[in-house]
């Protein structure tokens, strides 16, 4: 009778939507100057977090989950580290899941970017070059907040490096772990001068090397391409020529 009755009071459990393992927690953004500021970093917790219940309050700045236990650790960390008035861009900032081997959370400072246009443009760079389908981006202080596997999360600080480094004609490749022929290389179109100019230099490499990523970051000038080594070496070349002064 014990073993019925305990089934039964856990049908109903979840037939009433619920989870036995959800917890409630409410956490406070004392570090958001504005509502759209807190509303950011709201959804970037709730999409990098998987969190599906959650409820905020504008004028007291909190937020609200009902989630497991993972979760909720997961959560903490970002409040953390969206929420400090003082951030160390040069300290790697990481979580790893718990429970998981390959399920990393990491958060970029980008301190380059001089506009939320530019900053929003490396993180769309970002996230079409190395696949990651969670990537946002906190604009106020310029937090790129990515969540996939380490291998791809490696790729994305390694892109992170050369797009916030200054223009130089040295070669910038990436090799893909596991990729055959996969390779990720950053050019540096200084002397195009406009960013019509730059643009259309992209356009150009694009459709005679057949690449279908190709992404631009207009303020430095930075291409960013994906594609096969033979692919790489042929968008090179047409660099140098377009890029001559």
């Amino acid at each position: 009778m014990r073993t019925i009755a305990a089934g039964f009071v856990l049908f109903v459990f979840l037939c009433r939507g619920q989870s036995p393992d959800l917890r409630d927690r409410t956490f406070f953004l004392t570090h958001t100057a504005t509502v759209q500021q807190f509303l950011e970093a709201a959804t970037t917790i709730r999409t990098i977090t998987g969190i599906q219940q959650i409820t905020t309050d504008n004028d007291q700045k909190s937020v609200m989950v009902r989630a497991t236990a993972g979760q909720i650790a997961m959560a903490e960390w970002l409040f953390n580290e969206l929420d400090t008035p003082a951030v160390q861009p040069s300290v790697p900032h990481e979580y790893r899941a718990p429970n998981s081997s390959d399920d990393v959370v990491r958060v970029f400072y980008v301190t380059t970017a001089a506009t939320i246009q530019d900053f929003q443009e490396l993180a769309t760079a970002v996230r079409t070059i190395t696949n990651i389908t969670r990537v946002f981006t906190y604009n106020a202080p310029k937090a790129l907040v990515v969540r996939d596997t380490a291998d791809r999360i490696q790729m994305a600080e390694w892109l992170v490096k050369e797009l916030e480094q200054p223009a130089s004609p040295s070669l910038h490749e990436y090799r893909v772990p596991g990729g055959n022929d996969d390779v990720v290389r950053v050019m540096f179109l200084a002397n195009t001068g406009s960013v019509q100019a730059f643009q259309k230099a992209a356009t150009e490499i694009r459709g005679a090397t057949n690449i279908t990523r190709v992404f631009t970051y207009n303020s430095p000038r930075a291409l960013t391409v994906r594609g096969t080594a033979a692919q790489m070496d042929m968008a090179e070349r047409m660099a140098a020529q377009l890029d001559k002064p």
